[in-house]
């Protein structure tokens, strides 16, 4: 029998390959277009030209160097991967005679369109003399972007609680941003959101203006402005304490 606490170090390692690897890029909304583009799609392969010509693209049309890009992305994840020889478009009419790219899902692609989630639909079921409720996740394309949008805060927090609760000093963002793997701008705006929205926020910001030096710096757009610095409140720590 495996012991718990051999278990529990393993289970923590997956979650963090899950977050940090394999749903990281889907934290775009542009890579999540593209890989819903392939989700959905009726063949199994699409050039780059079907991917910018594609419904899901709901008017925001990709550039290409954009596109490559997060295809890249998507691919360093293992969700999807470029075919060995080129081809003409799929889905798009097409008389011309170049050539694109052809990318498709992976099998983990394909895995995770069928399991990714948000922890919202819920199916009780009676257990014993107990009701226990299980969650269901969705499937990828029944998830809509207000869901996603949970995950995203879902991964913030998860990422900056554990970066934090062992230090005694304040992070600047852009040590935060070094430590957890999350945009610099990302967070200040995480940061800046939470102070005007929660009523007990898990985070103590405080504001260092800047010296000469930094105004010099901004006023010649090298610079920021005011720093912000961040550790845990004590309701912060208390939750923190608790991950695993």
């Amino acid at each position: 029998m495996v012991d718990q606490a051999e278990k529990a170090p393993q289970e923590l390692d997956e979650l963090d390959q899950t977050f940090e690897n394999t749903l990281r890029p889907l934290m775009s909304g542009s890579a999540r277009q593209i890989f819903m583009t392939l989700v959905k799609s009726p063949k199994t392969q699409l050039t780059t030209l079907d991917m910018q010509n594609a419904p899901e693209a709901r008017g925001a049309k990709l550039g290409k160097k954009e596109l490559n890009n997060w295809l890249s992305s998507l691919q360093t994840a293992g969700l999807v991967q470029k075919e060995p020889e080129r081809g003409k478009p799929t889905t798009t009419a097409y008389t011309g005679r170049y050539t694109y790219d052809l990318w498709s899902l992976t099998e983990k692609g394909r895995g995770t369109a069928q399991k990714l989630s948000i922890f919202t639909l819920e199916t009780p079921t009676l257990n014993n003399v107990k009701t226990v409720v299980e969650r269901r996740l969705p499937d990828l394309e029944e998830t809509t972007h207000e869901q996603l949008s949970q995950l995203e805060t879902l991964y913030i927090s998860y990422r900056t609680l554990r970066a934090l609760r062992d230090q005694t000093h304040s992070f600047t963002l852009k040590e935060l941003s070094a430590t957890t793997g999350i945009n610099r701008d990302t967070l200040e705006k995480w940061f800046r959101n939470q102070e005007k929205t929660s009523k007990e926020t898990l985070y103590a910001v405080h504001r260092k203006d800047p010296g000469i030096v930094d105004r010099i710096a901004e006023s010649i757009g090298l610079g920021r402005g005011t720093t912000l610095l961040i550790s845990l409140s004590s309701e912060g720590k208390r939750r923190a304490s608790a991950l695993p």
